[in-house]
C-alpha cells in the first residue's frame, strides 16, 4: 500500500462513522444460506458506515469489500455501490449485476434504468467547507507503519496530506457518477450510482450482487 493510499484510507476513516449493521427481520435471519451467499448481518461482520453523507452497509471478505447504500430518489430507487477487488485476478462488473429484490409486501425485481433514460434534477451547489487536514503521524498511529514521511515543521506545507485530500475529493466525485461496465484490476476499487424503478409500496428490499461465485445480499427496510 502506497503512502497516498494509506493517507486516503485514514482520511476516509476519519470522516466516516462506523457501527455494527442493524439486525434484519427474524424471518430473513431464519433463512438457511448456501455456502456462497454472504448476507449483511452482524454474524457476518457486516457494519454500517457513514461516508459522503450516505449510510452504507459494508461486507468485507478476504477477496472483496462491497459497500451498498440504497434510497428512494424521486421516481427512482438509487443504489450507491463501492467494490474493492482484493484478489490477483481482474474482475468484470456491470451495473446490471446489481439486483434489488422487493420481498414485501409483493415480491418483484426492480428494473434497471440506464443513465440515458434518467431525468434527474440538477445537483445542489456544493458547500464550500475547509478540508480536514490529514497528518502523516495520524496515518502512522492507525496503520502502525514506520515508512511514512517525517512530520513537517510548523507552518510547513504537507504535500502528502494535500494529495490525499485531492484523492478523497476525486473518490467522492466518482461515487456520484453512474456506475459503468468496468474491469476492476487487482487491488483496485470502483464506485458509482445505479438507478432502478421505484416501488412506492415496497417495505423490505434485498439488494443482491453476485461477484465471482459469491453472492452478496444487503436487506433494507425502505423509507418512502
Amino acid at each position: 500500500m502506497t503512502l497516498l493510499q494509506k493517507l486516503s484510507f485514514t482520511a476516509i476513516l476519519g470522516s466516516a462513522t462506523f457501527s455494527v449493521a442493524s439486525s434484519i427481520p427474524k424471518d430473513i435471519q431464519k433463512t438457511i444460506l448456501p455456502d456462497n451467499v454472504v448476507r449483511c448481518e452482524p454474524s457476518a461482520g457486516c457494519i454500517n458506515q457513514t461516508l459522503y453523507g450516505r449510510d452504507y452497509k459494508v461486507i468485507t471478505t478476504p477477496r472483496f469489500t462491497v459497500m451498498v447504500s440504497i434510497s428512494s430518489e424521486g421516481v427512482y430507487t438509487r443504489a450507491d455501490v463501492s467494490i474493492a477487488n482484493h484478489t490477483d485476478t481482474p474482475l468484470s462488473m456491470t451495473p446490471q449485476d446489481l439486483r434489488p429484490e422487493v420481498l414485501t409486501p409483493k415480491p418483484k425485481v426492480l428494473l434497471y434504468i440506464p443513465p440515458a433514460r434518467l431525468v434527474l434534477p440538477p445537483p445542489p451547489p456544493a458547500a464550500s467547507a475547509p478540508a480536514t487536514p490529514v497528518h502523516p503521524s495520524t496515518a502512522a498511529s492507525f496503520l502502525q507503519s514506520s515508512t511514512l514521511a517525517p512530520t513537517p515543521a510548523v507552518g510547513e506545507a504537507d504535500p502528502d496530506a494535500a494529495e490525499a485530500r485531492e484523492k478523497l475529493a476525486a473518490d467522492k466525485a466518482a461515487a456520484e457518477q453512474p456506475l459503468t461496465a468496468i474491469v476492476i484490476g487487482p487491488n483496485e476499487v470502483t464506485r458509482g450510482r445505479v438507478y432502478f424503478e421505484r416501488d412506492k409500496k415496497s417495505h423490505l428490499v434485498n439488494v443482491v450482487l453476485p461477484i465471482a461465485g459469491l453472492v452478496f445480499e444487503f436487506p433494507y427496510a425502505m423509507k418512502h
